[in-house]
């Protein structure tokens, strides 16, 4: 019966000694919610990340994407110049280039049109970005411009309090083509 008695005394103050040191160490006395908020900085935009992924390499954009890595977000641009292919990420709160990596080019994808490599009459991704975001009251998480049937347009990947939504806008108009939202 003291054997038992001394177990359970014993797992209560190891459960208490854990709980007095969780708070214990939360010491700037704003709980977990104050870390969160903390935690919320300005990510530079994504119009800065291409500047800074095209200073690294010359070529044409083809993808952007806002990614998530052990806490810390940076962006994942791919460029191509028709002969090599860049994959350069960047830290989203510094701009600092994590890293550069090359290949050269083996697919055959040059049927872009004029229009969209010399980025003439289009509209930039940031513009893109904002009207998506405001369309589905989400989060940009990647945006990628293509041409379908002849007509460029920006896809947009976001994130909603629902789930992800993908939104298609005429990189020329700026209209929104199609919105598709995920469960």
């Amino acid at each position: 019966m003291n054997k038992k008695f001394a177990v359970i005394s014993l797992a209560g103050a190891v459960l208490l000694g854990g709980a007095v040191a969780a708070g214990a160490a939360d010491t700037n006395g704003k709980g977990s919610t104050g870390s969160k908020i903390e935690a919320v900085q300005d990510l530079i935009t994504v119009e800065e990340a291409k500047k800074i992924a095209l200073s690294e390499a010359e070529g044409r954009v083809e993808s952007i994407e806002l990614e998530r890595a052990n806490g810390n977000q940076y962006y994942e641009i791919d460029i191509e110049n028709g002969t090599e292919d860049f994959d350069i990420k960047i830290n989203a709160l510094d701009g600092k280039v994590i890293s550069f990596n090359k290949e050269r080019d083996d697919d055959d994808d040059n049927d872009q049109s004029e229009k969209e490599v010399n980025g003439e009459n289009i509209i930039s991704e940031q513009k893109a970005i904002e009207i998506a975001e405001k369309e589905v009251n989400g989060t940009m998480k990647e945006i990628e411009i293509d041409e379908d049937d002849g007509q460029i347009l920006y896809e947009v990947e976001l994130q909603t309090k629902k789930g992800e939504a993908d939104v298609d806008i005429d990189a020329e108009t700026g209209k929104v083509l199609k919105v598709e939202l995920g469960d």
